[in-house]
């Protein structure tokens, strides 16, 4: 015998399901008792949870701009009547709903542990404004600031790692340590090497990929830490780096200064690079002593880059709240998807239902 099989999907089509409440009238008061409809059903005629389930999961997730949403559920299901104020409305309504998730979200955040910050520029009604994440390996938040510098203060104990944007140093105070962005080092030190010149840099960026091969090495092996000369080793060669390239920076000739300028004197990118490094040694390291901290940030950029495509699709957002709505939903999403979710399935429950899984 020979088999053959084909998957298929049946004939896409809606389903309508009719309530009936009855009415009775008292033979002696003349008054009348309507029965109580379910939950969601308000008007005569409506579209039911899981269509503006659907049509929220292609706006917000797969970033179908609302007159094609349209389109696409008038041709897949048949939804004739369905126009694009009212995959706005549904929209809006879910990110009203989820607002509770989105606290508890922000919560879990703030318990502590290993958390990735990130900022990146959008515009909202022509203007440009900022867009702040927090993550880490189960949650996602996002929120919306006018400033840059609108940095996510209120966070308290831990370790975060960003990219050294100054602002998380001066206003992150409650937090315990910070840790830097390996990835946006070796970045630097490529530029640096290359168009540059300068010798330090491939020294730095060999001894940093091998640092984090051997921690990666160690985790697989199920330590929890290196052993005390491998770290005091990496330690030793790296203030060695620092100072051969602070070094030679010492015997290149000042840069020429404008006529009454003031401040301190302009440093060369390198120059500036090793100072960072010097300074900050510790947060530059800290995925060596605390195995917890990941090399780079990439947890926060791959968060962002959902966000980034949505700019390039539609270029800007009408308002802020309409910003803040997708920051919401796209926060709920991203979580859920972390934890296994399904997200069409997810817009369909109650808000009590989302957190009990999370």
């Amino acid at each position: 015998m020979e088999r053959r099989q084909v998957y298929d999907i049946p004939v896409p089509r809606l389903e309508v399901t009719e309530h009936q409440a009855a009415i009775y009238c008292c033979d002696h008061c003349r008054a009348t008792t309507t029965a109580t409809f379910p939950d969601g059903v308000n008007a005569h005629v409506q579209y039911g949870k899981r269509i503006r389930a659907a049509a929220v999961y292609c706006n917000v997730q797969q970033l179908i701009p609302e007159d094609r949403v349209c389109q696409l559920l008038r041709d897949l299901f048949g939804a004739t009547s369905l126009c694009a104020a009212s995959v706005t409305n549904w929209v809006n309504g879910t990110a009203r709903t989820l607002g509770g998730v989105v606290e508890h979200i922000l919560a879990r955040l703030n318990e502590g542990g290993v958390r990735h910050l990130d900022e990146t520029g959008l515009r909202v009604d022509g203007k440009l404004h900022w867009l702040h994440s927090i993550s880490d390996l189960a949650f996602t938040h996002y929120r919306i600031s006018t400033k840059r510098g609108a940095v996510p203060s209120f966070l308290t104990g831990g370790t975060i790692v960003h990219d050294h944007w100054k602002s998380y140093y001066a206003h992150m105070s409650g937090v315990d340590a910070h840790a830097l962005c390996g990835a946006h080092h070796l970045r630097e030190l490529k530029a640096i090497e290359e168009i540059e010149k300068e010798p330090w840099a491939c020294a730095m960026s060999v001894l940093l990929n091998s640092a984090n091969q051997l921690k990666c090495a160690a985790q697989g092996r199920g330590e929890t830490e290196l052993p005390t000369s491998v770290h005091h080793g990496i330690l030793t060669k790296y203030m060695a780096i620092l100072t051969e390239g602070l070094a030679f920076h010492e015997r290149q000739d000042p840069l020429a200064r404008r006529t009454g300028a003031r401040g301190r004197k302009a440093r060369r990118p390198g120059h500036n690079l090793l100072v960072r490094l010097r300074d900050y040694r510790d947060d530059v390291l800290r995925f060596l002593t605390d195995f917890t901290v990941p090399f780079t940030n990439n947890q926060a950029e791959r968060d962002l880059r959902m966000m980034k495509l949505r700019m390039k699709i539609s270029g800007t957002f009408r308002t802020l709240e309409g910003a803040q709505v997708f920051a919401d939903i796209r926060s709920v999403i991203s979580t859920v998807r972390k934890h296994g979710g399904n997200i069409l399935e997810t817009l369909t429950l109650s808000p009590q239902q989302i957190i009990a899984r999370l």
